[in-house]
């Protein structure tokens, strides 16, 4: 077919797809094993705290700062895994510092904490680096499960409210009140639904493909192999589609009206489009993998429903993250139920 007739049969598609008027016939919807959801549900507590307290004891243990002995003038510093822990207990159970101190006092046994300490200990925590290199190698820690299992990802963008007044969905469009937002762009795998990678840009109303290419190399080298990578139509870009190709992914980006079958570089940007001119009906269905991430983000949203608390920048990021990291270990409290998936660390 000459590339006048291919560039026609193009727009002629993406015109339907635009229009609704294509046939899209969806994949068939994954069961759920509702008694496991409901035995996993009924034990999310005890799992998470118990989550918590083993993932961070090990991840300190990597860092080799696990019962280290920090000297110098004044009183001795908390050990940085026994605020790591408050901070992630703080964040699952949604409370200010005042409340957090107070499930310090009362899960200090359950969760190996050597003695309580007090709220301000805890906001000052979020700065602490020994903290921050715990808790970064706990996100990391929470993806080796999957490590070899999962080949799909999506990438999205959403705003993290800071008051109980706003809501993102209808702020979205409104770039003075994105301003009261903190921007989180994030990279989530589409079969096992963890956050592979996470960035929290400093302007609130900066678009999400610039950080596209950090998030994909960062998800590149946790995982075994990158198959499939499927996006909106805002990281629709020939650059993107080469990023893509260079971890050994296929790319599947929404189409938008006006493109052009023109490689301009990029072989992989070309191959996309052809392969939905020869199959529209199995490349939607790779690329409506895409749906996953919002699921995820909006589940994340529904976990912590309260607005970040943080007033300091880097403090509320510090927290946003937190949030990531809990996220991703309930995922996993709830994985052990609904795909019997081995977490190796885990003590009980």
């Amino acid at each position: 077919m000459r590339m006048d007739r291919k560039q026609r049969k193009l727009d002629e598609l993406i015109k339907e797809l635009k229009d609704k008027e294509f046939k899209y016939i969806p994949r068939e919807e994954r069961e759920i094993d509702w008694s496991k959801y409901d035995e996993a549900q009924l034990n999310e507590i005890n799992d998470m705290l118990l989550m918590i307290r083993d993932t961070v004891n090990e991840a300190a243990i990597r860092l080799g700062i696990k019962d280290a002995k920090f000297g110098g003038p004044g009183r001795p510093p908390y050990p940085p895994e026994d605020l790591a822990k408050a901070i992630l207990m703080q964040q699952y159970f949604e409370v200010a510092n005042r409340g957090a101190a107070g499930l310090v006092l009362l899960f200090k046994e359950k969760m190996g904490i050597k003695q309580a300490f007090s709220y301000k200990t805890i906001e000052r925590a979020y700065e602490d680096p020994l903290v921050t290199l715990i808790l970064n190698e706990v996100f990391k820690m929470t993806q080796e499960p999957v490590k070899g299992l999962e080949h799909n990802f999506s990438a999205d963008g959403t705003g993290l409210p800071t008051s109980m007044k706003q809501n993102w969905e209808h702020d979205r469009d409104d770039e003075e009140k994105q301003a009261g937002y903190e921007k989180m762009v994030a990279m989530v795998g589409t079969t096992y639904q963890l956050i592979t990678a996470v960035e929290f840009p400093e302007n609130p109303m900066a678009h999400d493909s610039p950080f596209f290419g950090p998030l994909l190399r960062e998800t590149a080298s946790s995982y075994s192999s990158v198959e499939l990578v499927c996006l909106d139509e805002a990281f629709l870009s020939r650059d993107n589609c080469n990023l893509i190709e260079g971890v050994g992914a296929v790319p599947r980006i929404s189409l938008k009206r006006g493109i052009t079958l023109k490689r301009r570089s990029s072989w992989a940007w070309t191959e996309m489009l052809l392969d939905f001119m020869g199959d529209p009906q199995q490349w939607l269905r790779e690329y409506h993998l895409r749906s996953i991430s919002e699921t995820v983000l909006s589940v994340y949203k529904r976990n912590f429903c309260a607005p970040l608390r943080k007033r300091i920048p880097r403090r509320k990021k510090r927290e946003a993250f937190s949030r990531v990291c809990d996220y991703n270990m309930k995922r996993l409290c709830y994985l052990r139920y609904l795909k019997g998936l081995a977490v190796p660390w885990k003590n009980s």
